[in-house]
């Protein structure tokens, strides 16, 4: 409603160049994001358990950094810091 109806949204959807390919872009990343990505999960934890499943959610933060290497973006040690300390965390929760 309030982007409708409050801001000059259409009126700049009209005249930007560019703008239903960003829209699509938008609804891509978040049908890939969301739908499948739920999918994925709920298939885990029926495949898994509980403690794997959740595990599995603490390992976002590595492929977004991954990610983020892909699109050339630069690394510091704090980030390798926190992947190891995510990793580290993962595998004294899933030790048997």
């Amino acid at each position: 409603i309030y982007l409708f109806g409050m801001t000059d949204f259409t009126t700049t959807f009209r005249e930007s160049e560019g703008s239903l390919r960003a829209l699509g872009y938008v609804v891509f990343l978040g049908i890939m994001s969301t739908a499948i990505a739920v999918t994925l999960f709920n298939k885990l934890v029926q495949m898994t358990n509980p403690v794997f499943t959740s595990s599995v959610t603490y390992l976002l933060p590595i492929v977004a950094v991954l990610w983020g290497l892909f699109d050339n973006e630069v690394l510091l040690p704090g980030h390798y810091l926190a992947m190891l300390t995510i990793l580290v965390g993962v595998y004294i929760t899933n030790r048997r």
